[in-house]
């Protein structure tokens, strides 16, 4: 349980730090109603879209930033901020661990297939084949362990 506590202590933190740097010329209401939403959404453990959310806070502070609706000194605190919860949040997202496939290893050949009922061999050797028995002519000397008689 302390686990899921603290991200919300966290945000709820960030919330009120939030609240009290909005701009008079900006609309602090939305901001705080944005970061109540990421902070429901973290408590409920959707983190991705706790992350999602805050990035577009940051988008708008930077845009009303850049747009002189917002001092770029507070603008950047409230950035700073925004980066302080968005590294709380990606330490609780849970990181997906591969699955490791496993390879089949064959260990031995396989065995030949034999034909079945009503299949032909298609095989190209069709000769009478090896049956072992030489005729005796070969090139040894005959000194060999083999068959004497």
């Amino acid at each position: 349980m302390r686990r899921r506590s603290a991200p919300v202590a966290i945000l709820l933190a960030a919330a009120l730090t939030f609240a009290g740097c909005a701009s008079p010329t900006a609309e602090p209401t939305a901001w705080q109603s944005t970061v109540a939403t990421v902070a429901a959404q973290a408590s409920g453990g959707d983190y991705a879209g706790a992350l999602a959310t805050l990035n577009a806070l940051e988008a708008e502070v930077a845009t009303r930033r850049d747009a002189g609706e917002l001092a770029a000194s507070e603008a950047e605190a409230i950035l700073g901020r925004i980066a302080t919860v968005r590294a709380d949040l990606t330490s609780l997202t849970p990181t997906p661990t591969p699955t490791p496939t496993v390879q089949p290893v064959q260990t031995s050949e396989p065995a030949p297939q034999q034909p079945t009922d009503g299949e032909q061999d298609q095989s190209p050797n069709k000769g009478p084949g090896d049956n072992g028995k030489g005729n005796g002519n070969g090139p040894g000397s005959g000194g060999g362990p083999g068959k004497k008689g």
